[in-house]
């Protein structure tokens, strides 16, 4: 599907500032441009294929409307995950900041029966796609996390959808 199609398609679902933070999205805004340039193209693709198929609604990023959450999808260099991590040195290679991750919430639905969704739906997405399964709490025990993260970053020995713990 061509970059212009996916694109007018997820137009339908989603704002951009529901997919990027505020700085991005004003830094667009302001030149007459739109957010949508800094996404990889299988990412969107893979994400109107997820929201067509599943058929509800999708929670992103909510700081338009007065929310918290302005890094679930495109992270640029000042927000605040990728600034800290180089603040402090750390080297910092998630999918968001590449426009190739997003993280979000279905209403209505388990975070856990869309990563199956996705596993069970493989055959229609353009490329691999990486499950965020689950997270290391503080005291060094993985839990299942409550949203979706996929990314598509690629390993050429992974199968076309596998999980990831962080």
């Amino acid at each position: 599907m061509e970059r212009s199609t996916i694109i007018k398609k997820l137009s339908k679902y989603f704002a951009t500032h529901e997919l990027v933070g505020k700085a991005t999205y004003e830094f667009f805004e302001a030149r007459n441009e739109d957010s949508w340039q800094v996404f990889d193209t299988d990412t969107l693709h893979c994400l109107l294929i997820m929201r067509e198929g599943i058929g509800l609604p999708f929670s992103v990023n909510n700081w338009f409307w007065g929310g918290t959450y302005d890094e679930r999808g495109f992270r640029s260099n000042i927000q605040y995950i990728v600034r800290s991590k180089t603040n402090k040195g750390i080297i910092y290679l998630s999918g968001h900041p590449l426009g190739k991750a997003i993280d979000f919430q279905v209403d209505g639905m388990g975070a856990e029966d869309v990563r199956n969704w996705i596993e069970d739906h493989a055959k229609e997405f353009p490329c691999k796609i990486r499950l965020e399964w689950k997270k290391k709490n503080k005291e060094g025990v993985y839990k299942p996390i409550t949203w979706v993260h996929y990314d598509t970053k690629q390993i050429d020995s992974k199968p076309k959808i596998y999980k990831f713990n962080i």
